[in-house]
């Protein structure tokens, strides 16, 4: 079954209040698009590819999904439909634009029906839809790109989504899904994420990864995939860091508990546990962000007193790999090793 978009049949003259026939996957009831059961035409979603760039202050999402038609020619309204802001972590979506065979197309916004015929809520609010033709035994290329700011659950976690169990009403299962994500951002890790059933995950470089997925049924329309961001250095609460709680200080680290990080990530985590210890940073970025930067936050080293961070970062000019601890040691040389792969 299929992705992202719904497939969305609007009546050929005037609006109804009633389901026609089989041959629709939406219906058009008091001006809302209402969706009917999946698999009733032969158009199936043969492979999609989802690119997913994490900014600052949004993240952008670029999607190429290759249908192929094994039937008549069909011409269908395609919706693609979007959350209520603010639900289950999901932001507003701007900048959206849409293509056919690499040319450009016009849509409209339409709203959907809150409660749907499955009988069971939904959080989808509106669909931008537009009109699509599917040659008979062809392929036809589809292009949606779209911006969204960040969603919240927690107020120290971000989360970015995609939408793809609305993909179930195409027929058979989605062929192939490549999902890559690119994290541009310098203090926020990904600390987890929910994907479909995959078949492999790699890094590409320094700070993108791609995951093949493939045969993937939804289970339900708002079936997502969802990344989580988090404060790079683990701190799940107010930016008040101390040796005693950082994570790269308390356990043995793995490799696979790394693979989220890009390498300049890395690079902070490993140089953090030096600095618990006064190690005189020499780059400058370093510097910054642990002597001085971190110091405003609360760093280790620092008391809140009346309102104010007072007493000077712990520099230690006599520093010695033998301050650090095994575990210490030993996650130096794990993170290292992990820089060295990007």
């Amino acid at each position: 079954m299929k992705k992202f978009l719904i497939l969305l049949m609007c009546l050929l003259a005037s609006m109804s209040f009633s389901l026609f026939a089989n041959d629709t996957y939406f219906y058009m009831a008091g001006g809302q698009l209402v969706p009917t059961k999946e698999g009733q035409v032969d158009i199936e979603m043969k492979e999609e590819v989802i690119n997913i760039v994490l900014e600052k202050n949004y993240y952008e999402v670029t999607v190429d999904f290759s249908f192929y038609n094994n039937g008549a020619k069909k011409t269908l309204e395609i919706g693609f439909p979007f959350f209520c802001e603010g639900l289950g972590g999901s932001g507003t979506i701007s900048d959206f634009r849409c293509w056919t065979n690499d040319k450009e197309t016009s849509f409209a916004d339409y709203p959907l029906e809150k409660k749907w015929n499955t009988n069971e809520y939904t959080d989808l609010e509106n669909a931008f839809v537009r009109t699509i033709e599917f040659p008979a035994k062809k392929v036809t290329k589809t292009k949606i790109t779209y911006k969204s700011t960040y969603g919240r659950e927690a107020p120290s976690y971000s989360m970015a989504k995609y939408l793809y169990g609305t993909g179930s009403s195409w027929k058979n299962a989605i062929g192939k899904m490549t999902i890559r994500i690119k994290n541009n951002l310098q203090y926020r890790s990904i600390n987890g994420i929910e994907l479909p059933e995959c078949d492999s995950i790699k890094i590409v470089d320094e700070n993108t990864w791609e995951i093949i997925c493939t045969n993937i049924e939804p289970k339900k329309y708002t079936d997502c995939i969802t990344v989580i961001l988090g404060d790079v250095f683990g701190d799940d609460g107010p930016r008040i860091i101390q040796k005693d709680s950082f994570f790269a200080s308390r356990v043995k680290l793995s490799s696979k508990g790394l693979l989220w990080y890009t390498k300049s990530q890395l690079r902070l985590v490993r140089n953090a546990i030096y600095a618990f210890h006064g190690y005189p940073f020499k780059s400058q970025d370093l510097i910054e962000l642990f002597e001085e930067e971190m110091a405003d936050y609360g760093w280790y080293g620092r008391d809140y007193v009346d309102g104010k961070w007072v007493g000077k970062y712990p520099l230690d000019k006599n520093f010695s790999e033998n301050k650090l601890s095994d575990i210490e040691k030993f996650n130096v040389k794990l993170i290292l090793e992990e820089e060295n792969k990007r």
